[in-house]
């Protein structure tokens, strides 16, 4: 087998209106696809697309999935989010490699905003 490259990464969400909304409004992603009939919605991240599924009965104390999203000013992306009152998991970190700073959707999942110290994103 040989894995050719990743087609979507997926969330598991409660409530997929909220979910999609917080995608759509407090990051402002493109969304691409929303069905409620199938609890589906997908979002343009650049590279990838993020695919939530709605409906789910998540387990309290389990950790949601992350995905990492490139940005160009995780300071900027930072201050935006608190203005916007985004569940935010501390202050922007520098790792020397990266600086990232991480952000909670309703449901737990976890979205890393990210800059490598070289500027790239993607694969």
């Amino acid at each position: 087998m040989k894995i050719r490259g990743t087609d979507f990464v997926m969330f598991q969400v409660t409530d997929l209106a909220n979910a999609a909304q917080f995608y759509r409004e407090m990051l402002g992603l493109k969304q691409e696809i929303y069905s409620e009939e199938s609890q589906w919605a997908e979002f343009n991240c650049g590279n990838v697309i993020l695919s939530l599924h709605g409906g789910a009965k998540i387990p309290s104390g389990i950790a949601g999935g992350r995905i990492a999203l490139a940005v160009e000013d995780v300071q900027a992306a930072y201050a935006e989010l608190k203005n916007k009152g985004a569940s935010i998991v501390g202050e922007p970190v520098d790792y020397g490699v990266c600086r990232a700073v991480e952000v909670v959707d309703p449901d737990g999942n976890i979205v890393i905003l990210h800059r490598r110290a070289d500027g790239t994103f993607g694969p």
